[in-house]
């Protein structure tokens, strides 16, 4: 009786068993850490909604809360290879920046330089440059908005971070990539523009 009773529960289990799909016991991979992926409505390379979604994030993952009341300066997006250089992709994006910080109450100061955003040290970290570090001391800012690109062959990856201006520390940083479309394309072909070297527009 008791062999009998042993039989049908190993049958009841191993039935039960056929019913569990595949997936459900698969191990987890571990996460990937790779640049975001825009929503498809994202990707026709519409600058100032891809602006204004880089700005809502960077506010919205904060790790030092920032005071409304206090300056951000907003710098030119530069290129990672060539840290003076910028673009009018780089400039379009400082100036939706800004706009979009401005249409969420924050103070804020746009910086147009010729001279480097950023000095390399010899660990490869990137720092903000002392005119910038100088330029926050003038206004008192409270955080700086940075980011670098870097162009592939098809694909454009972007870094943008929020820097507190005390002390250089990232509050807050989002990395992404775009498809490198020709409307994109021809953003970066244009030389920088003349006029003065070191101005200030704030809103």
């Amino acid at each position: 009786m008791r062999k009998q009773f042993f039989v049908l529960g190993c049958l009841i289990i191993f039935m039960l068993s056929g019913c569990i799909p595949p997936s459900a016991i698969a191990p987890v991979s571990p996460a990937k850490k790779e640049p975001a992926e825009l929503p498809a409505q994202m990707k026709e390379s519409n600058l100032v909604t891809i602006s204004y979604k880089i700005t809502d994030h960077l506010l919205e993952n904060l790790s030092t809360e920032l005071n409304k009341e206090q300056i951000i300066l907003v710098a030119s997006f530069v290129d990672v290879k060539h840290l003076e250089r910028s673009s009018n992709f780089g400039r379009v994006m400082a100036e939706c920046i800004t706009s979009r910080l401005a249409q969420k109450g924050y103070m804020v100061v746009e910086i147009k330089l010729r001279d480097a955003l950023y000095i390399k040290e010899q660990a490869g970290e990137f720092l903000l440059s002392r005119r910038v570090r100088a330029i926050s001391d003038t206004h008192n800012a409270q955080a700086v908005v940075v980011g670098t690109y870097a162009r592939a062959k098809e694909d454009l990856y972007i870094s943008a971070r929020l820097v507190q201006a005390s002390d250089a520390r990232i509050i807050s940083t989002w990395d992404f990539k775009l498809p490198l479309s020709d409307n994109l394309k021809a953003m970066f072909y244009s030389p920088i523009s003349d006029g003065d070297p070191f101005s200030l527009k704030k809103n």
